[in-house]
């Protein structure tokens, strides 16, 4: 069977600017799990720095500027999210974000089928896994100086 993007899977390791905000919530049920992640009902976040690139991460949910959102939006595998982001308050009391303010972002959720959609998440590997397509979208944009995009060999069993 022919896959609808091609032969080739990519690899992305992002960044994770981010930590759990008091609110969040995650679903604990052991049957509602998905490629070993737990998945959140309330997505309340903290922002560790400035500034952070174009596409981001924290377990398993994932950022992009609006301009990057665009671009993702007509790609398959991807679910738009409410989610609350603020400063986390002691880089706050340092200083860290004197003048600054929340960037602007869209989250998503990883819903897809691996071979089958863009976007998509396999038991064993950590890292979001996205097809031909996604991986030209995202390379235009900034994935941070410790992001990349690598082909995906899937291990044989």
């Amino acid at each position: 069977m022919m896959r609808p993007f091609g032969p080739r899977s990519y690899v992305v390791s992002l960044e994770v600017p981010f930590g759990f905000g008091d609110d969040v919530e995650l679903d604990h049920d052991p049957a509602s799990l998905r490629h070993g992640l737990k998945p959140f009902l309330r997505i309340d976040l903290t922002l560790y720095e400035l500034p952070i690139p174009d596409f981001t991460t924290t377990y398993g949910i994932y950022f992009a500027t609006p301009p990057l959102a665009e671009q993702l939006r007509p790609l398959r595998g991807l679910r738009e999210r409410e989610f609350s982001l603020s400063f986390d308050p002691q880089m706050q009391e340092l200083g860290a974000f004197e003048g600054k303010q929340l960037p602007e972002l869209v989250c998503f959720d990883v819903t897809g089928t691996f071979g089958v959609d863009d976007f998509s998440h396999v038991e064993g590997e950590a890292d979001l896994l996205v097809s031909q397509r996604a991986a030209a979208a995202l390379r235009r944009f900034d994935l941070g100086q410790l992001g990349t995009i690598r082909r995906f060999r899937r291990a044989r069993s």
